[in-house]
């Protein structure tokens, strides 16, 4: 099992509501892309927020202890945690929360439990009006997808 694997399967093992977002969504999306981060979107309430934080003291050599609930707010941005590989954690994106994307997780199948992620109308969503290259030729790709 790879080490992003771990993580994500790790975070549905702690209850956590989360979905995969950005470039392993794409590849579970059948958009292949290489990668060296995470990128999740995650429930930004209060108790969801604390699995997290005690999910998270177990991630590489635990520096995510340091963070706190304050340092989650309900805005753009996101709390970058760097062990193994980079993770981005994002409450808000594009305008959008969790709660706002549930309707299109979908759950890759070939891990148990299986990882949350974002179908391709949601990316779509995420990514549509970005001004990142990458998420623009991203969004290209998706639809085709699609439409195939």
């Amino acid at each position: 099992m790879s080490p992003f694997e771990k993580l994500l399967v790790d975070l549905v093992a702690a209850d956590i509501r989360y979905v995969t977002i950005g470039e392993i969504a794409c590849v579970f999306n059948g958009h292949v892309r290489t990668t060296m981060d995470v990128d999740i979107l995650v429930s930004a309430d209060t108790l969801n927020l604390e699995r997290l934080l005690d999910a998270l003291t177990l991630f590489g050599e635990g520096y995510a202890r340091e963070l706190t609930l304050d340092d989650f707010p309900l805005e753009p941005g996101a709390v970058r945690v760097v062990e193994d590989f980079p993770l981005d954690i994002f409450t808000l994106m594009a305008g959008l929360t969790y709660e706002d994307l549930k309707h299109h997780v979908r759950y890759w199948e070939d891990s148990s439990p299986p990882i949350p992620y974002l179908d391709a109308a949601g990316l779509i969503l995420l990514k549509g009006d970005s001004v990142r290259e990458r998420d623009r030729m991203d969004v290209i790709a998706l639809r085709q997808l699609q439409q195939a």
